[in-house]
């Protein structure tokens, strides 16, 4: 018996030992005294992995591979569910974001304008309409800046005013694009490439994008119809011509009221390549537009798309061939003006919901779209007409507000937005000022329509070729971003362990292409997507 008790008191003994030795644990982490509280075993854990920092083996494998510095990357990677992110890397360093930009216009947008604001497009009566639908004066077109006035919308515009009563114009057509002020736009500025539709101006009545879309089809000659035998031989057609003859027809939609084309494109043989469908164009000093390249017959029936009209007369255009579509008449022409007081409205259009809009925005990366939002922005907070400095400003402001830091000048951290849509050499942001902004979105009541506005990768937008056949199909929302020495990823991630991470990667420099930046972004996605 005695040796038993003695065992009982060693054991209690050691229990008091242990629940001493806990409260004495208990009372240092919860001490007032103590600024600094004693960390958990998970948090001791957690921090010592925070110090370390280290790139993926994957990422620098790749990195050594394509001889690129790790100073030329940004990375911020973070559970949202977590204090700290799982890894950081020059998450300060100021850099151009591309097309990754357009995350703060969209969102500024959504915050400011409100995901149900619409767009109007008006028509006004100059004159009064008789009982047979002629209109003895004027048609008045005023645009709040749309930016998705495209074909089948803009034909549902002019198609009410024909169910509305007006059959015949007497008058002239007169643009009102006074709600936007804009300095003289050079199309040229950016790459040297202006008919390019991602360099297209502004305007408040932007009809598709201000692009025009010419049908090219080839035109075999008499000759080359006759010399053009056909031999199947293994299931493949065999011409036996190797110089074909014959022209290539080049149709314009909507037709070109003033600009006349000078039709220099060859149809040759071969394969249909990807540089038969970027005909170069040019304009002649006597205004003359010029339209040369090759272009293969097997190519058959393309569209391309270009910028050649200024916007007033885009829209002029546009106008005038589906009125003339739907059997109106008109035979005015095409002035700049205002609507005046004794003008009456006719008809109001309102346009897609701006949740709507930008989905289209960010999953196809589309620049004049974003700067319309910009610049109607910038005429809501501060007053028409609208300019790029209201813009701007309207959209800083918003995002401070909303807890985003956008920087100084005294710390030169300070967010350079420019046009709001990345199509700038001037553009700059930091990573953790990204990542805060998709912070923030994530846990602002629309969040919703702003994650909804990024591509899935593997399933549409800007990512819909990567990852298509990889478990990481549909698991993300991302926005990307490409220039010339610039590419960047930013978004949203739910990973193979139900973890929702933020993650940005921005990547400057000389290496960026071939390839090499899309490669080095998809071993830290991949990375990512196994923590």
């Amino acid at each position: 018996m005695k040796g038993i008790s003695d065992k009982v008191r060693q054991i209690s003994c050691c229990v008091a030992v242990f629940f001493m030795a806990i409260s004495v644990v208990h009372a240092q982490k919860y001490d007032s005294s103590n600024t600094k509280p004693t960390p958990s075993l998970a948090a001791t854990h957690y921090n010592a992995i925070q110090e370390k920092q280290e790139l993926p083996n994957s990422v620098i494998k790749l990195l050594k591979k394509y001889k690129i510095s790790s100073d030329n990357i940004s990375i911020y990677i973070r559970d949202l569910n977590a204090d700290k992110p799982l890894l950081e890397h020059n998450v300060d360093v100021m850099r151009n974001p591309a097309s990754t930009m357009k995350l703060l216009t969209t969102y500024a947008g959504l915050k400011g304008l409100g995901p149900n604001y619409s767009w109007r497009t008006e028509a006004w009566l100059r004159g009064e309409i008789d009982d047979k639908g002629v209109l003895n004066g004027d048609l008045i077109l005023k645009g709040y800046g749309d930016p998705f006035m495209v074909y089948e919308n803009f034909w549902k515009f002019v198609k009410t005013l024909q169910v509305k009563g007006l059959k015949e114009i007497t008058g002239n057509l007169i643009i009102d694009n006074s709600y936007f002020e804009l300095p003289e736009h050079d199309a040229a500025a950016f790459d040297g490439k202006p008919f390019r539709v991602y360099n297209a101006q502004s305007s408040p009545l932007m009809f598709n994008f201000q692009a025009t879309r010419f049908l090219l089809q080839p035109k075999l000659s008499e000759l080359e119809r006759e010399k053009q035998i056909k031999v199947t031989s293994k299931n493949k057609l065999i011409k036996t011509t190797k110089n074909p003859l014959g022209m290539v027809d080049i149709v314009p939609y909507p037709a070109l009221s003033t600009l006349k084309i000078d039709n220099q494109l060859k149809l040759i043989s071969g394969k249909c390549r990807r540089s038969h469908l970027r005909p170069k164009f040019s304009k002649t000093d006597e205004g003359e537009l010029v339209i040369k390249g090759n272009y293969a017959k097997r190519c058959g029936q393309r569209f391309i798309l270009r910028a050649v009209s200024p916007p007033e007369e885009h829209a002029y255009n546009a106008f005038r061939e589906f009125w003339s579509d739907l059997q109106g008449r008109f035979k005015g022409e095409l002035k700049l003006g205002r609507v005046k007081s004794g003008d009456k409205r006719f008809h109001t259009y309102s346009s897609k919901t701006l949740s709507e809009q930008i989905r289209l925005i960010n999953k196809w990366s589309n620049n004049v779209m974003t700067r319309q939002v910009l610049l109607t922005l910038g005429a809501r907070k501060f007053g028409s007409p609208a300019t790029l400095e209201k813009g701007t400003k309207a959209v800083l402001e918003l995002l401070q507000e909303n807890g985003i830091d956008i920087g100084n000048t005294e710390d030169q951290n300070n967010i350079i937005l420019e046009n709001g849509s990345g199509l700038s050499r001037n553009s700059k942001i930091n990573a953790k000022q990204m990542a805060t902004l998709l912070e923030t979105a994530y846990r602002d009541a629309l969040m919703p329509e702003f994650m909804s506005s990024l591509a899935l990768p593997g399933i549409d937008g800007t990512m819909v070729n990567r990852f298509r056949k990889d478990d990481l199909r549909g698991r993300s929302h991302f926005k990307t971003g490409t220039l010339n020495f610039v590419s960047s990823i930013v978004g949203y991630m739910l990973n193979r362990k139900g973890k929702r991470l933020v993650i940005v990667i921005q990547h400057n420099g000389k290496r960026t292409g071939g390839g090499r930046a899309k490669k080095i972004q998809n071993a830290l996605l991949r990375w990512s997507f196994e923590q």
